[in-house]
């Protein structure tokens, strides 16, 4: 950026120049500068920045401002703001479109953790003040982080053609089906960046018997640079403690694995979870204990405890002033305006606060908890959806609606039993599979369902949709077909995207169909007709409407329905982004007596391998999607951030 003779070196504290501009004028004016014209901190400051943060030069609003932090001068980036710098000899600028400081000395933008500090609570003022999630931040390091890259100079350096996270891993005797699943979890990316990080804590007490830590200890030993293939004989053994209708040499089942897997990690997960609070809890008692003890033995060496003395009134006071002076961080403009916010308004209060407010103002109570039995571990987080299933009862057009909690979707590849919507057949894609599951079913009448409005059984329709979705969608192609007659595997050939988009088979585009095809119906039909759009089928089992913890409404009108869609539109609005990108799928390849677990994933972008146990081997995307494909792995492709 021009000539760097001025430039100077900089750390964590910025450049020379901005020490002694801080010594002569304090963060005052930064402070102000930022909250009102930079980051809006309230609706006092964008009304200000609306009327006056314009050009003085030529009167513009944009595209990129520069305030003097000397004088709070606006000016263009560019020869207007320069202008200035050359006659004022003023050398330090703040950039409003980003909050960044520009030294004229350096010629350069500058770093400073304290400014960075105060950008970040005026952003979550400004989130808070928007109702709105706060804005994605990249990523910045902790002070434990910057001692330990400090004390590690040497980096890996992740290439394109690194092997850094390939590993073989040996087959203990039919185990392949837990190499592919430990494949696909270490592929997952959220997953990788959790355990990488080391984020997962747990007590001493249970450590030992925890699968989440050996899951953490397995990432490391990939990610480790060695190349060495690895043996699960540990994580082995832990699941056969804690599935024990897994344990044993002969072949699993993939897919009862994974679900096991990820039921053992959820448990573990929570267990430690649940230690580490109570622990935190228990130290806090005891820290309170000690400090109650400590007050009553200071006021006990008082000769006049029970009358307080003037100067522990005045420290009561000081006390109370450097609190709100701590809690009010901006001393000048920020004070003012009816629209600053309290400061003792914590985020998650603020926000229950707001979606209590919006029900109230609405006329409509607040929607209950889509999955209510979902908690806060990472398990959660990444494998956790909502499945919606609407039953319809045939006679009032009451609609019972519950939505149950899911890791994975199975999917029946055999024909239809019945053949009502013009779909009888097998299925031959993966969209063919999705479209037949959220189709609505007839129960017909050897099914009939009691109708609390009706108050008796009458026949129903029931169809299923996706309230909401994980990160990680997984489906299971159910290859393996068990009856009392014959056991057999179903080696149809069902092809799969690399990206897919779940928008169609949402809940609320299930909803809008069914709005569009009632209109089409009313037209032809008159309003007592009996008929109802419905038809075809799902494969999936059914669920009654009374008796069941899940439901959330029974026995509603249509019309009521749709209110309650509405009072949910938050989570499948146009707005969101329900595609997915492939990540990993696992083939068997063999008979039911006989056959063999493979698993093909992404390595990188447009980079894939096979695992064939502790043989890896490179992969094009065209072998993959020519693969037979039993369980398919999909990473949301856009992630909300909270």
């Amino acid at each position: 950026m021009g000539n760097t003779t001025n430039r100077t070196r900089m750390g964590d504290t910025g450049c020379v120049h901005f020490a002694s501009y801080v010594k002569e004028y304090g963060y005052d004016s930064y402070t102000v500068v930022h909250a009102y014209f930079s980051a809006c901190i309230s609706k006092e400051a964008r009304r200000r920045k609306a009327l006056s943060c314009l050009c003085y030069k030529c009167g513009s609003s944009g595209p990129q401002l520069y305030s003097c932090l000397h004088c709070i001068y606006f000016a263009c980036k560019g020869a207007h703001i320069n202008e200035h710098y050359k006659h004022t000899k003023h050398y330090m600028a703040l950039e409003l479109c980003y909050g960044m400081l520009y030294c004229y000395q350096c010629r350069d933008f500058i770093y400073h953790s304290k400014c960075q500090a105060i950008a970040e609570r005026h952003l979550r003022r400004e989130a808070r003040s928007l109702d709105k999630s706060l804005s994605w931040r990249p990523w910045s390091p902790s002070r434990l982080e910057i001692e330990l890259l400090l004390k590690n100079p040497k980096r890996r350096h992740v290439t394109a053609l690194t092997s850094i996270g390939l590993r073989g891993l040996l087959n203990l005797g039919s185990t392949c089906f837990m190499n592919c699943i430990v494949q696909a979890l270490i592929h997952t990316p959220l997953l990788r960046d959790y355990f990488l990080a080391e984020l997962h804590e747990c007590t001493a007490k249970t450590a030992a018997k925890c699968l989440v830590c050996e899951v953490s200890r397995l990432f490391q030993e990939f990610y480790s640079g060695a190349r060495g293939p690895l043996s699960l004989h540990r994580l082995l053994h832990l699941i056969w403690n804690h599935a024990r209708h897994l344990a044993g040499y002969e072949q699993q089942d993939a897919h009862e694995f994974f679900i096991a897997t990820l039921d053992v990690l959820h448990r573990h997960c929570k267990i430690s979870m649940t230690e580490l609070a109570a622990n935190a809890a228990a130290a806090a008692a005891a820290a309170a204990a000690a400090a109650a003890a400590a007050n009553d033995k200071s006021k006990s060496s008082q000769p006049n405890a029970h009358q307080p003395s003037q100067n522990a009134h005045a420290g009561t006071n000081y006390l109370s002033e450097r609190t709100n002076s701590q809690q009010e961080q901006l001393p000048l403009l920020v004070a003012s305006g009816p629209n600053a916010l309290a400061p003792s308004a914590s985020p998650a209060a603020t926000t229950g606060t707001t979606t209590a407010t919006s029900a109230t103002n609405s006329g409509q109570s607040q929607p209950p908890d889509p999955n209510p039995t979902q908690c806060n571990c990472i398990i959660d987080q990444i494998f956790t959806g909502g499945l919606q299933s609407d039953v319809v009862c045939q006679a009032c057009k009451g609609v019972s609606t519950t939505i149950d909690p899911f890791w994975d979707i199975s999917l029946d590849l055999g024909e239809s039993s019945n053949g009502q919507g013009g779909y009888g057949g097998p299925p031959k894609s993966l969209i063919d599979c999705l479209e037949r599951f959220t189709r609505a079913e007839h129960l017909g009448s050897s099914a009939k369902i009691k109708c609390n409005t009706c108050n008796s059984y009458q026949e129903s329709t029931k169809q299923l949709s996706m309230r909401t979705l994980p990160i990680v969608a997984s489906f299971h192609l159910k290859r393996f077909e068990h009856s009392s007659l014959i056991d057999k595997k179903i080696s149809t050939f069902i092809s799969f995207p690399a990206e897919l988009d779940m928008t169609p088979f949402m809940s609320q585009k299930k909803s809008d169909q069914q709005q569009q095809q009632q209109q089409q119906q009313s037209s032809h039909l008159s309003p007592s007709s009996p008929n109802f759009p419905g038809g075809g089928a799902n494969g999936s089992s059914t669920s009654s409407m009374t008796g069941t913890a899940n439901v959330i409404a029974t026995s509603s009108c249509l019309h009521n329905d749709d209110s309650r869609n509405q009072s949910y539109q938050h989570e499948d609005s146009d707005t969101a982004d329900f595609r997915y990108s492939l990540y990993a799928v696992i083939n068997h390849v063999g008979t039911l007596d006989a056959g063999h677990y493979t698993a093909y994933v992404r390595h990188q972008k447009d980079i894939w391998v096979k695992c064939d146990d502790h043989i890896i081997t490179t992969a094009t995307l065209k072998q993959v999607l020519d693969s037979e494909g039993y369980l398919l792995f999909y990473h949301k492709k856009i992630l909300e951030y909270e």
